[in-house]
């Protein structure tokens, strides 16, 4: 017996062939492979070995790999992933065991856990594959706490018999079955409270998020996966999806801003390759998000839009159904206040004139830039500058700029120079709209970067968007709203919330609102900052004018604009196009 490495020693069998004998976890020496003939000892295991050659392999410990070469002759089809814990077993391997020949990949020193992302991404990269498991039952014996426990993992994880337990019949029942990712994002409770109002059933599946959100109008980062931001783990979503899936059957799945999914594509891939449709509601810019991330288009991916002028760049991307499906509200939430003795004193802290809630942008601006080239920041201020002022596409704002060099800048380079140029622009253009408003006894709710940008206006801590802001908005006689850039024609959620409260909005003119509401009756707009002093002051002055408008407003919303009727329109899409 020659010792190799620590704990790892060469044996010579009675037929030759070198045989393997490490010092396993418990401190005894165990023998990996026959001290007579590891050859025909291979042979005969993989004989006992039930497996068609279709898929997946994993061969769970290598030894010198008489297993796994006879495994890759016999099965060339096959993806074989061979698992390994030691380093130094596999190097000895390399130089003194048996050649492995044929699709093979090692997954070498990695933990229990990393190991199962590197077999559940390679199963999942064309679509769900069948999987099978080789042991090496000697390697077990040696080194039970790690291969025991990636057993465990992969029976949560895959199973030979899922693709059959997985496609089904969808839309076959009057109600819905739907399976919603929850990432913690704001429309993902009125998703869920609206559905089941609609006679639809709903199970969450919990994933993490990248950054907490705002409230409609403040965007997240890319939800998908990306390296620096830490992002989803398929080793964990995929497992929950299958188990979500097996055990609900659901009609298609519902996430918000693709939330869940990652860049690479190997949950798309996965849900496409057992026909699972789902919606993608986007309350925030999907050319932004999705610009980086093509490996998520899919016949079975449709995409709802809250702003239509973003329809034609989805389907250059490859996205085949694409429709339009604007914000809503809760009206159960926001409605109006009894206006009485007690209502005065809980809310006289939220009285005013002019109320605003938003976020100053500042501090995520100075985020969008650091991502950015710097090189590039003089260039970025002086678009945004002009896009602030115009409200122009960020396209035409680009192209008419003298700054030619957008075109020579790599895919990843354009979406955050465009994401820096928006985020800059609205602050830029929100810090004017409430700078129009000096003379009025205006109330800011939101971040302390509005204390930087404006002085001698009060300015308070952000609201809750459930508890506290219902009673703001019922409180103010005027409420304000300036809406982010990177709306082109959409409105945000103030545009329905307010209303829905029952009180008065003053919002910035956006193509959308022609089709949603009786502009001049039912909501009063300002299309240049400089209208906006004269309309707030008309409207303080009559307030039975004011009144009207707002009640107008409620009933359209009550009408046309609630939750229930955002889910129920993409749910009778759903139907159609999938059942």
């Amino acid at each position: 017996m020659t010792l190799i490495k620590e704990d790892i020693f060469i044996v010579t069998s009675k037929k030759g062939a070198q045989s393997l004998k490490v010092r396993g976890e418990d401190g005894s020496v165990k023998t990996i492979h026959s001290l007579y003939d590891p050859e025909a000892e291979a042979k005969t295991i993989v004989d006992e070995f039930e497996f068609d050659g279709r898929g997946v392999l994993v061969v769970l410990g290598l030894g010198l790999g008489y297993h796994a070469a006879e495994l890759a002759r016999r099965f060339p089809e096959a993806e074989i992933l061979i698992v390994e814990a030691s380093q130094e077993i596999h190097e000895i391997a390399k130089g003194q065991g048996l050649p492995i020949e044929g699709n093979i990949k090692f997954i070498v020193g990695l933990t229990p856990a990393e190991t199962i992302k590197k077999i559940t991404d390679c199963q999942m990269k064309d679509g769900i594959t069948p999987l099978s498991v080789f042991v090496l039952s000697s390697v077990i014996s040696a080194f039970p706490s790690y291969y025991q426990r990636i057993l465990a993992l992969l029976k949560k994880t895959v199973s030979i018999k899922l693709w059959d337990r997985l496609k089904y019949p969808k839309f076959k029942e009057q109600s819905h079955k739907v399976v919603l990712m929850d990432s913690g994002y704001f429309l993902v409770k009125e998703a869920e409270k609206a559905m089941i109002s609609l006679g639809n059933k709903v199970k969450k599946v919990l994933i993490p998020t990248l950054e907490k959100g705002g409230k409609g109008d403040t965007p997240l980062n890319p939800p998908l996966v990306r390296g620096e931001t830490g992002g989803y783990d398929n080793e964990a979503i995929i497992p929950k999806l299958i188990e979500a899936i097996i055990e609900f059957k659901p009609d298609f799945i519902l996430t918000m801003n693709h939330l869940g999914f990652d860049e690479d594509g190997v949950l798309n891939s996965f849900l496409k390759s057992i026909e699972m449709p789902v919606a993608s509601w986007y309350v925030d810019s999907p050319k932004i998000i999705l610009e980086a991330f093509n490996k998520n288009v899919s016949p079975y991916v449709a995409l709802f839009l809250w702003d239509r002028t973003y329809i034609d760049d989805m389907k250059s991307m490859g996205f085949e159904s694409v429709s339009y499906l604007p914000l809503g509200t809760d009206e159960s939430v926001f409605r109006p206040t009894e206006r009485n003795s007690k209502f005065k004193i809980q809310n006289s802290k939220f009285t005013n004139d002019v109320g605003f809630v938003g976020n100053s942008l500042v501090d995520k601006t100075r985020e969008k830039l650091e991502k950015a080239p710097a090189a590039l920041n003089p260039v970025i201020e002086e678009i945004a500058g002009k896009l602030s002022s115009t409200k122009m596409y960020l396209k035409d704002a680009i192209d008419n700029s003298e700054w030619g060099g957008f075109n020579d800048l790599t895919l990843q380079q354009k979406i955050d120079f465009e994401a820096a140029v928006l985020w800059k622009a609205t602050l830029l253009y929100r810090l004017s709209c409430l700078e129009s408003l000096k003379d009025f006894n205006v109330l800011i709710h939101g971040d302390d970067g509005w204390k930087k940008l404006l002085n001698n206006y009060n300015v308070k801590p952000p609201l809750n968007y459930y508890k506290e802001l219902p009673a703001f908005y019922n409180a103010c006689r005027i409420n304000f709203n300036a809406t982010h850039l990177q709306m082109r024609e959409a409105v945000n959620q103030r545009v329905f919330d307010v209303p829905a409260c029952g009180a008065f909005l003053l919002t910035d003119y956006q193509a959308a609102l022609d089709g949603l509401f009786d502009v001049g009756k039912e909501m009063i707009v300002y299309k240049h900052t400089d209208e906006i002093p004269e309309l707030a002051r008309f409207y303080l002055n009559n307030p039975e004018k004011r009144e009207a408008v707002a009640r107008r407003a409620r009933e359209r919303v009550l009408k046309e604009h609630t939750y229930k009727h955002r889910l129920g329109s993409l749910i009778r899409f759903m139907r159609e196009k999938y059942g």
